[in-house]
């Protein structure tokens, strides 16, 4: 039985947080960005600051409580099995102060949906203003895709705990039940070749950050964010809230689920070694990511509808008319406008939906204690895939909103390594018992040699592929869902020649074209560079007082003894300069090339030399582990240590 009881405060940005970064310069969506993320923060210019209303202090409690039975029946006496049964109740975590709330669609009312500012030409200065058509009022620019004060419900669709919902927000899913066996059959009578099988199912519960970001809802902790303005004219008194984010949690409550499952034979061999060759794999259910349920849908901003009616029209701050610089979706409404579920920014629902699977070969090879020579060899020869990856291994990451999501994103997972041999060892070395007197003989016994050998093909990764002054409304029309590389078919995306600069042929990525659904290419299909590491210790231990209770060891160690250079990443983003469009807005093939720091010095894939291409970190250029990563260079250390 475990009991939990924790207070946390919540997440909110209590200080404030800016974000000043670039958003595609005048031609994107706000009119006073620079187009530079640090002259907008030098000018105060942000895309948007956010701010927590209330310090909320939740009260987070759950109980844990397991059982299990077990039992091992010996059927013959070479065959036996092993079988039990465990039970959970993994009690859903709840916030005790009924402050945690949740998101529902079907409490979510449109006519209740706050209205609000739209983007309109004052007539009195002529310039470009937010508008509230129903007070026909003009407010400075910043206000647009705000909400109108007391115009709708701020928290519509909210249902708080304890009220439309339990107070666990999800459903108590009662006894996980997890069955386990496993078979030892002794194949020959002789203990000398051995089949052994078994699997089970295991649950967990869901990490508690998750339940934690449930009291961060309207209307309990408002975040009030600010889209689009200078940060000097900020004022508390007058702030207007912006659509809030919401979280809903998965309604089912469904527990994180792995089936385990393995199938190995065992083989005694001469010389005190055993040979074991192993099938294992597992299957993982019901694991958490994340879905917006308020996406933006391929191609929105290219509708009429999306359109803003200000754009073009030769008022102050108005943006231009479309094209050349100005492609189609440039002039789009700001986000808010076009949301399915109006009055919110993103809502993100804590979905257990994603899955993963890992299937090995596993061999071993083990010399036990013996005299002279301890030795353990193993290979793995693996892969590891799941569909909740988005870059990352988080419980926390997108996947897509639309029926392609498996398609996109079912990759292998970001700690997926094909094959890994391992080797260690301890070789005690040998002296005759005849050699040489007591001087000589605490020279040269009891030495030790030992060290671990690692060999290991290269880490997945995607590349990335960048175009500047772009943004997903410009390729993809969306204003949530993005665009992927184009691989160039039957292009080798590797060099294999060799330099450390050009170990990716930069050729093979392009842009994606205009209309994109996302789908060009999937998640960590590359491989970085393999390694191959090794790590040695030599020691001697003896005892100079007569009785022996006095040791002395000494021992000198050598990770990467043989400095191999190891590489553990890839730079993998590569820069485009901006599409080019026609009169007409519409963008018409791909950029022309590369920005000037996109690819590494001379890298002979584009023939670059001299001045064209001088970034030591270019595109396709290889990065080497730091200090205590595997495969760092050398370290030496020395030891003497006394017992007594």
């Amino acid at each position: 039985m475990q009991r939990s009881r924790k207070d946390q405060t919540s997440f909110g940005a209590f200080n404030g947080s800016y974000n000043f970064g670039d958003q595609g310069g005048p031609t994107g969506a706000n009119p006073l960005d620079t187009g530079y993320g640090f002259a907008n923060a030098l000018l105060g210019v942000y895309q948007s600051f956010n701010q927590a209303q209330h310090h909320i202090n939740g009260l987070y409690r759950y109980w844990n409580i397991e059982e299990y039975v077990q039992d091992t029946w010996k059927v013959t006496p070479r065959l036996t099995l092993d079988y039990g049964l465990r039970t959970a109740w993994y009690q859903p975590q709840y916030d005790a102060g009924l402050q945690a709330s949740t998101f529902e669609l079907s409490q979510y009312n449109p006519a209740q949906a706050p209205r609000l500012y739209v983007p309109a030409v004052n007539p009195a200065n002529n310039t470009r203003s937010a508008y509230d058509p129903v007070a026909k009022t003009y407010l400075p620019v910043n206000y647009i895709g705000l909400m109108i004060p007391g115009s709708g419900n701020t928290a519509d669709g909210i249902c708080q705990a304890g009220t439309c919902v339990n107070k666990y927000l999800t459903q108590d899913r009662g006894l996980q039940w997890g069955p386990r066996f496993g078979i030892a059959w002794d194949i020959t009578g002789k203990q000398d070749l051995v089949l052994r099988t078994g699997g089970g199912i295991y649950y967990d519960r869901i990490q508690g950050n998750r339940t934690f970001d449930t009291v961060t809802n309207p209307p309990e902790a408002y975040s009030v964010t600010q889209q689009y303005g200078y940060a000097q004219q900020l004022n508390p008194a007058t702030a207007v809230l912006s659509p809030p984010t919401a979280v809903e949690v998965d309604p089912t409550g469904k527990i994180p689920t792995t089936y385990s499952y393995q199938f190995s034979l065992q083989k005694r061999l001469p010389m005190n070694m055993i040979l074991d060759v192993a099938y294992v794999g597992s299957m993982s259910r019901h694991q958490q990511d994340n879905r917006n349920l308020n996406w933006s849908a391929f191609g929105t901003t290219f509708t009429a509808a999306a359109t803003d009616p200000t754009a073009g029209t030769g008022c102050t701050g108005c943006s231009p008319a479309l094209g050349t610089g100005r492609p189609l979706g440039s002039n789009a409404l700001p986000q808010n406008f076009m949301s399915r579920i109006y009055g919110y920014s993103n809502i993100n629902l804590y979905e257990s939906a994603a899955t993963a699977n890992y299937n090995a070969l596993q061999v071993q090879l083990q010399r036990r204690a013996a005299k002279g020579l301890f030795l353990g060899v193993a290979y793995t020869w693996s892969k590891a895939m799941a569909t909740a990856l988005s870059g990352g291994t988080n419980d926390n990451s997108f996947v897509r909103p639309d029926q392609y999501n498996r398609l996109a994103n079912y990759s292998p997972a970001s700690f997926d390594r094909r094959q890994v041999l391992a080797i260690n060892y301890v070789y005690t070395v040998p002296v005759p018992e005849s050699f040489g007197n007591k001087f000589t003989k605490l020279i040269t016994n009891g030495w030790q040699l030992s060290g671990v050998t690692i060999a290991q093909t290269g880490p997945v990764f995607n590349p990335s592929v960048s175009v500047q002054n772009s943004s997903n409304p410009i390729v993809t029309g969306s204003y949530t869902e993005g665009w992927r590389p184009a691989i160039v078919p039957g292009c080798n995306p590797y060099t294999g020649s060799g330099n450390w600069t050009s170990y990716l042929n930069p050729a093979c990525f392009v842009p994606a074209q205009v209309g994109s659904i996302g789908l060009e290419s999937g998640i960590n299909y590359l491989h970085g560079p393999g390694g191959l590491n090794f790590d040695m210790a030599l020691q001697k231990e003896f005892a100079v007082i007569k009785d022996g209770k006095v040791h002395f060891q000494f021992r000198a160690d050598a990770f990467n003894v043989f400095n191999h250079t190891i590489f553990t990443g890839v730079n993998s983003g590569l820069a485009y300069t901006a599409f080019p469009a026609n009169s007409s807005g519409v963008i018409t093939g791909p950029p022309a090339g590369y920005t000037a720091t996109a690819l590494a010095v001379n890298n002979p894939a584009q023939g670059c030399s001299g001045l064209s291409c001088t970034q030591i970190g270019g595109f396709g250029s290889l990065n080497q582990s730091g200090p205590g990563a595997f495969g760092y260079s050398r370290i030496l250390q020395l030891m003497v240590r006394v017992t007594f």
